[in-house]
């Protein structure tokens, strides 16, 4: 047995915050290659979860502390729906070929990431900005409250 200790979630968090991406991960799985890829990540106001799908994967996320939004795009961008992880509703399952992001709402947040393996990398939407970029800073600001229907205009 593996459990995942209180220093390990201290740790985890203290990494999210000093970290400049704002979120932190503790791999579960032992590669690359396993066939279920488990993950808890940490995620402060702010981190920059770039909007991606998975052509080949489905993805369940599983809060464990704090509140996310989960993001659903159109595939030209168009905020299509927000939803609130949170105590009363900590689950959401990603469907293969699902545009989406997270946005933390609260400091200290991580949640469990599940999705069949080998890894494969994210594959990230065209229109949104790369990581570390002023136009991602922008982008994350609008995604805190963006409406449904809505388009960032970056």
């Amino acid at each position: 047995m593996h459990p995942v200790t209180p220093t390990q979630i201290t740790a985890l968090l203290a990494e999210a915050e000093a970290s400049p991406r704002r979120r932190s991960h503790l791999l579960l799985h032992a590669g690359h290659d396993d066939q279920v890829q488990r993950l808890l990540i940490a995620l402060q106001p702010g981190s920059y979860v770039r909007p991606h799908q998975h052509s080949q994967q489905w993805e369940m996320l599983v809060l464990h502390r704090g509140r996310l939004d989960v993001l659903a795009f159109t595939p030209d961008g168009a905020l299509a729906a927000r939803h609130r992880l949170d105590r009363s509703a900590p689950v959401i399952q990603i469907p293969l070929k699902t545009w989406h992001a997270g946005v933390a709402l609260e400091a200290g947040t991580i949640v469990l990431e599940v999705k069949p393996g080998p890894y494969r990398p994210n594959e990230f939407a065209d229109w949104a900005p790369e990581e570390g970029t002023p136009a991602a800073t922008d982008l994350v600001s609008w995604l805190e409250c963006a409406a449904p229907g809505t388009r960032w205009h970056g």
